[in-house]
């Protein structure tokens, strides 16, 4: 027994490692054996049908024009689970489709827990640092619930590429880089152009006063009026949707012209199209904050107005070499798409859908996006929306290429499928990480966010509670699909909507609590640069505890390992 408790110690480092290796395993372990699997396509899922056709008949479907871009550029995980179920001689059903996804999800999680080793290794991270890291990467909804949930998708492929694309961006590995992002760039649309940023900026760090620019009185005014005009925004949207509902037909009326609606509006177009015209505004209303607040981060995220041009000079400075692998880790994946696919076939996924999925959001769900990518990647968001600033200059740290895959999944993220952020969510959590090590928290923190992070979690709770309806795209907003779909923006009925919404304020007043109480910056920063680092939240939290002499640099160890 005590041979045990030291091999899986989270006091020790190397022991730490291994009891997160353990519990993804046993978490992978209980649901292959026991867990539930989606309803939906005899347990295939939705996609799932397309990729398990992928496994069967590949070769058939690639010839044959059958593929789109879209599912070309996903055809990775199906091509290895295909292998893997020839070399096993199991024949290729659905049931063993399912099991080869499970059985490859779980060794990709495995994978992509010793990736984050290495990773914290490079930044010698303390224990609190790990563990935070680990819990926002593994014990979200998305790895602990939905990868085995709904295992044949390409999710957790698209997560394993994007550790291993961090991993290799930080030891400064060019071709290890190259190669992830083109072999990568067949799970997932973007992954080629999040190779690119980071092989164009591998050597560019960012000047001193670019990363951490001094805090000016006139630049704390200009926030807190932007701060103050963004709940003026919200408010005044709530308020145009509430007065345009009134005013404006149902989403459910007819267009059949009423007499004397057709008198009384003879030199507007027809009725049908005032009310799609009124509808379309009323969504737009909704989208506002949302983009707002976007806009807001990326500028926050920028830091000032030296960022462009430092960004510029590094460009012009780049090694030729790391130039043309950027180009090739685009255009190599490009033409082997092209050449696979059938462009006959539409994309569903287009730009053009996505813009318009995230300025035309279902009415009157306001900062919807927020929501659901919170529920879906756990309390670890609501410590990066409260940390902004601290989370931004360690984001610039990192360098051009991260800020790059960031901002670009930030768009994503507007969209309401909260798995678009599924290749920038390691580096999202690494900046994080990097953030809460020049903080010292004390145990009430701990508790309340191991807390929080088991309930949104989520691999508790039983989703298939009732029969699903034979259509699986049928009653999607109804009980019981909701149960499983409330995770997901585009399909999230009202009420799931709003009692996470409560639930999500609640969290958030709590974490922001607990950090003001028990938390505090090195003070031994000077004044304007903990401003800098941490906003108006973090900067409070000196006021409340007691003045430390300790210096934290990057490297060593950090306030989080100690107890209180």
């Amino acid at each position: 027994m005590e041979l045990l408790k030291k091999a899986f110690s989270w006091k020790e480092t190397d022991s730490s490692h291994r009891l997160m290796l353990l519990l993804v395993l046993v978490l992978g372990v209980l649901s292959f054996f026991w867990g539930e699997k989606v309803p939906a396509g005899g347990g295939l899922g939705w996609d799932g049908v397309i990729y398990a056709d992928m496994v069967r008949n590949l070769g058939s479907m690639i010839s044959g024009g059958q593929l789109s871009g879209y599912y070309t550029q996903r055809i990775l995980p199906a091509a290895i689970v295909r292998g893997m179920l020839l070399l096993s001689g199991a024949p290729i059903d659905n049931g063993n489709i399912i099991r080869g996804f499970e059985v490859y999800n779980l060794i990709l999680l495995a994978g992509a827990c010793w990736a984050w080793k290495r990773i914290a290794g490079v930044f010698d991270l303390s224990l609190g640092g790990r563990w935070i890291g680990f819990s926002g990467i593994f014990v979200s909804y998305e790895c602990s619930k939905q990868a085995f949930y709904y295992p044949v998708l390409t999710d957790v492929t698209a997560l394993f590429v994007a550790m291993l694309l961090l991993l290799f961006y930080i030891e400064k590995k060019p071709l290890a880089l190259f190669v992830t992002t083109v072999i990568g760039a067949f799970c997932w649309p973007v992954v080629s152009f999040c190779g690119a940023f980071l092989l164009l900026f591998l050597r560019t760090e960012l000047p001193k006063d670019v990363v951490a620019p001094a805090s000016s009185g006139r630049s704390r005014r200009i926030f807190r009026r932007v701060k103050r005009g963004g709940l003026v925004l919200l408010a005044l949207s709530v308020i145009g949707y509430i007065i345009m509902a009134l005013i404006g037909p149902l989403p459910d009326s007819p267009c059949n012209v009423p007499a004397f609606v057709a008198h009384a509006h003879q030199h507007f177009a027809s009725y049908c199209t005032q009310r799609r015209v009124l509808l379309g505004f009323e969504r737009l209303l909704t989208a506002l904050p949302s983009f707002a607040g976007m806009l807001l981060a990326l500028a926050i995220l920028v830091g000032s107005g030296k960022f462009a041009p430092a960004v510029l000079t590094s460009l012009r400075r780049a090694k030729p070499a790391l130039v043309a692998l950027a180009a090739a880790a685009v255009l190599v994946p490009f033409f082997l798409v092209k050449a696979a696919s059938n462009p006959a076939i539409a994309n569903a996924s287009s730009l053009k859908n996505l813009i318009k999925l995230a300025l035309l959001p279902s009415e009157g769900k306001f900062l919807l996006p927020f929501v659901t990518l919170a529920v879906f990647w756990g309390p670890v968001l609501l410590l990066m929306i409260l940390c902004w600033k601290a989370f931004c200059v360690e984001a610039r740290k990192l360098g051009p290429g991260v800020m790059a895959i960031m901002g670009m999944c930030m768009f994503l993220g507007l969209v309401g499928e909260p798995r678009f952020l599924t290749i920038a969510w390691p580096f999202l959590v690494l900046a994080l990480v990097l953030a809460f090590e020049k903080m010292h928290v004390k145990a009430s923190f701990k508790y309340a966010f191991s807390i929080l992070t088991v309930l949104f979690a989520q691999f508790w709770m039983k989703i298939n509670l009732a029969p699903w309806s034979a259509s699986p795209f049928e009653g999607l907003q109804d009980y019981p699909k909701q149960i499983y779909l409330m995770h997901y923006g585009l399909w999230m009925s009202w009420w799931p909507y709003c009692i996470q919404l409560v639930a999500l304020v609640l969290s958030a007043m709590w974490l922001y609590r607990t950090m003001r109480k028990a938390g505090q910056l090195n003070t031994s920063i000077k004044v304007h640069e903990v401003r800098v680092f941490t906003g108006s939240l973090c900067a409070n939290m000196s006021e409340t505890s007691s003045p430390s002499t300790i210096t934290v640099v990057r490297g060593k160890k950090s306030h989080f390992d100690k107890s209180e």
